[in-house]
């Protein structure tokens, strides 16, 4: 796609076209960008959740608590798999369209000027729609890494990390503990950092970090303790014991509607999170947590679009979320064979994930995205070729899901993983919109 210069108010296409830019390296355009809009980063309580997988599953879980404690709250995550709005949600609806492109054309000059990114932009439409809508608290994910992300202008009430692993390497660095000292740029002086369970490795570096920069540092599974745990097709069941402050709150009989094992540490944040976030707000009771728990939306992860045969779609994107949505669809659908459906951005560790997808599936069908920053079929079928996966090649993911729709037997799943824009496409066609 060509992008033109903009003669009348800007549209969809433009502000799109910003990811032309891709990311600065500094905070100096969001900083310019705040202070333009009078500094709307000031105005909100605010939550960051950085890490490498489950922030979104985190930050979708603490914003339904926080409503369930009847407080106002603001929501921002990324990417979108649909519409961009999904991106920013105040008491739970998401933006109008309308507010999005008044935004634009009333900034847009100083966004060509300054080159903003599209990140940039559209954080700094969260704050400004944050402050317009004067909420108590907003629960922030962090787009990439943490010491130079532009949500990470706000002073936060709670720092937050999620598992980390291995993504990004080319901006966040080549090992588990560089990646991890990256993400700790969320920490601040006096405001609690909470860890979800981590290798040892990043725990340490995670610690220490904290330690320097004066952040009191815990980890999830020392505030809570989860029993008679249920993993469903369904969902997460079970009994919950949160710590914080001295006090002792019994969560009985919580019912979360996402499903897989990974789910579980995400599940364990949140709670702690909310937990640490109740110094702030005493309105976060036993029923508050066990209502917000059981309201979670939250699509893309191992979320079922079709029956007989089961079809799941899952917006794992690395090598360790590849990992965990197999071995959830094992122990939890034991199903006789899987069949695997993905597409990749070229920015990913392509060659990892397939390497997986060739062990743990039975027969792969692999789809260009329709993404600039999508693989070609025949660059596909090379990395396929290279690790010797057999896998079949496809022009779009409606055309594969026909193909493994057709192959499928009783007790077979199909599984379509990878990106979010294969979930995009996916969610597209019209049966399972």
């Amino acid at each position: 796609m060509r992008y033109k210069a903009v003669k009348s108010a800007p549209n969809w296409d433009d502000f799109f076209g910003l990811q032309r830019y891709g990311m600065t390296l500094n905070l100096d355009n969001i900083r310019l960008f705040c202070a333009r809009l009078g500094h709307p980063e000031k105005s909100f309580s605010g939550v960051l959740v950085a890490g490498t997988n489950g922030k979104g599953t985190v930050v979708a879980i603490l914003d339904s608590i926080l409503r369930a404690a009847k407080l106002k709250v603001g929501r921002y995550t990324s990417p979108h798999i649909l519409e961009f709005s999904e991106r920013i949600h105040i008491c739970g609806r998401p933006v109008s369209d309308e507010v999005v492109l008044q935004f634009l054309e009333k900034h847009w000059s100083f966004i060509q000027e300054q080159r903003c990114t599209f990140f940039e932009v559209a954080t700094a439409l969260a704050f400004d729609c944050f402050r317009n809508a004067a909420v108590d608290v907003a629960v922030i994910e962090v787009g990439l890494g943490g010491t130079w992300d532009a949500t990470g202008i706000i002073d936060p009430i709670l720092s937050v990390i999620t598992c980390i692993d291995y993504d990004h390497t080319d901006r966040l660095g080549s090992t588990l503990e560089e990646i991890a000292a990256d993400k700790a740029g969320i920490f601040r002086q006096n405001v609690p950092a909470l860890a979800a369970r981590q290798q040892d490795a990043v725990r340490d570096v995670l610690r220490d970090e904290a330690s320097k920069r004066g952040a009191p540092f815990h980890e999830a599974d020392d505030l809570v303790k989860l029993g008679s745990l249920e993993i469903t097709k369904h969902g997460i069941r079970g009994n919950a014991t949160l710590y914080y402050g001295g006090n002792l709150l019994e969560i009985r009989e919580f019912n979360l509607p996402l499903t897989g094992g990974f789910q579980v540490d995400n599940l364990c944040v949140a709670i702690a999170g909310a937990g640490l976030l109740s110094a702030h707000f005493s309105s976060i009771t036993e029923e508050s947590l066990k209502e917000g728990i059981a309201s979670v939306n939250w699509k893309g992860r191992l979320q079922l679009i079709r029956s007989d045969p089961t079809v799941l779609l899952d917006v794992g994107h690395n090598p360790a979320a590849i990992h965990q949505a197999l071995d959830s669809v094992a122990d939890i659908w034991k199903p006789r064979k899987i069949i695997v459906i993905f597409g990749a951005l070229r920015d990913k560790d392509v060659s990892g994930m397939l390497e997986i997808l060739r062990a743990k599936t039975d027969y792969g069908y692999i789809v260009p995205l329709a993404s600039h920053r999508g693989l070609s079929i025949e660059e596909l079928k090379t990395m396929c070729r290279d690790i010797g996966w057999k896998a079949e090649t496809e022009p779009s993911a409606k055309e594969a899901l026909t193909r493994a729709l057709g192959i499928a037997r009783k007790h077979d799943l199909i599984l379509l993983v990878g990106s979010h824009y294969l979930a995009e496409e996916v969610l597209n066609i019209e049966e399972y919109s």
